[in-house]
């Protein structure tokens, strides 16, 4: 089947704060057939390109005079476990806040505090997500990413990462030369729940939690959340999205 790239389409349903701009051609991703094709097209090899996941972290001002690539890579699997901690293999289309819920309710434990983050799986280890003292370098096993130039599949593992405070490979040195196409996460069975946050704990008390879970931390946090901030689609907002400000050691010491 014949890759279906579209001109001139609005961009309005594929970014969270709602702006209405045009890309000059837009195509959707759902195998690595697919991106093999894409990357041998004339308008590939002839235009810039934008890699777009959940839209939640881009504020466009004008229409993206190239080729928007929407990775929609659909599902959820188990790669391997034990009777301590499971393996999962979650593809980049995948709403982000879907598959923790997914997880939560199968008492699978590690993503719990990243609940109600908008977006997709594919994104979340190019910013290195991270609330409420989990980040994904924490969790994250390894990915598959497909290398735009080399035009191949290529796995990496967690240091391969090269993971920071929302920092990673892939937001710089490798910034547009690859599609993520899969996450694996290491996630526990067992019981042990990061539950430092004060703000968490008084949540959990007004819910009246009779046993905690990781289920339970997801509501408390998802709570949290949509006190603070509308729903995305009601005020366009790219959510919570901030990053603490780093300064060196002397700095700090003074």
């Amino acid at each position: 089947m014949p890759l279906k790239i579209v001109e001139n389409i609005s961009l309005k349903k594929y970014n969270t704060f709602d702006i209405d701009v045009n890309a000059r051609y837009f195509v959707e991703i759902s195998t690595v057939q697919e991106l093999q094709t894409l990357v041998l097209s004339d308008i590939f090899r002839n235009n810039s390109h934008l890699i777009l996941g959940g839209g939640s972290n881009i504020l466009f001002t004008k229409d993206f005079d190239g080729l928007v690539i929407k990775p929609v890579f659909k599902g959820v699997e188990t790669v391997s476990e034990t009777e301590s901690e499971i393996f999962i293999k979650a593809y980049s289309g995948e709403i982000w806040d879907d598959f923790v819920m997914h997880c939560c309710e199968k008492n699978w434990n590690g993503l719990e505090n990243l609940a109600y983050i908008p977006g997709s799986v594919g994104a979340s280890p190019i910013q290195n997500i991270g609330a409420y003292g989990v980040e994904i370098k924490n969790v994250l096993d390894s990915l598959e990413a497909f290398n735009l130039e080399a035009k191949q599949i290529e796995i990496f593992q967690n240091l391969d990462c090269k993971f920071a405070y929302r920092e990673s490979v892939f937001k710089h040195e490798y910034k547009g030369k690859y599609v993520i196409c899969s996450v694996t996460f290491r996630l526990s069975k067992l019981l042990g729940f990061n539950t430092n946050y004060t703000a968490v704990n008084d949540e959990l008390k007004h819910m009246n939690v009779p046993e905690l879970s990781a289920k339970a931390i997801a509501g408390a946090i998802t709570n949290i959340r949509k006190s603070k901030l509308p729903e995305t689609s009601e005020i366009g907002s790219a959510g919570s999205f901030f990053k603490n400000p780093t300064v060196s050691q002397d700095f700090f010491n003074r």
